[in-house]
């Protein structure tokens, strides 16, 4: 049996790209959020190996940290758009669709 107590004191928060210009699954935009003093970046990459998958919603970790001040989406080609978001919620998963401006 296995005990998670990392979870009860730590944060995250969920995302899942859908592109409209760029690719559907927004394989190669990069990601990157500040969360107080720590500033992180990743990129959306696709993957598995034969007859497997994962999860393709990214999840950003914040530790203990209990708010996402910025995060900022470079859409993969040909869209190469910028989207940038404040205030986000925690703990969830939110979806953001390449050029509608907002997340739900």
């Amino acid at each position: 049996m296995l005990r998670n107590d990392a979870a009860k004191q730590n944060h995250g928060l969920g995302i899942n790209l859908v592109g409209t210009r760029s690719n559907r699954d927004a394989m190669g935009a990069r990601i990157t959020y500040q969360a107080g003093d720590m500033k992180r970046s990743r990129v959306k990459v696709g993957g598995g190996s034969f007859l497997s998958s994962h999860d393709p919603r990214i999840v950003l970790g914040l530790g203990q940290r209990t708010k996402v001040n910025l995060l900022e989406i470079k859409w993969p080609s040909p869209s190469n758009a910028v989207a940038r978001f404040t205030d986000l919620p925690i703990d969830r998963y939110i979806t953001i669709v390449e050029g509608q401006g907002g997340w739900k």
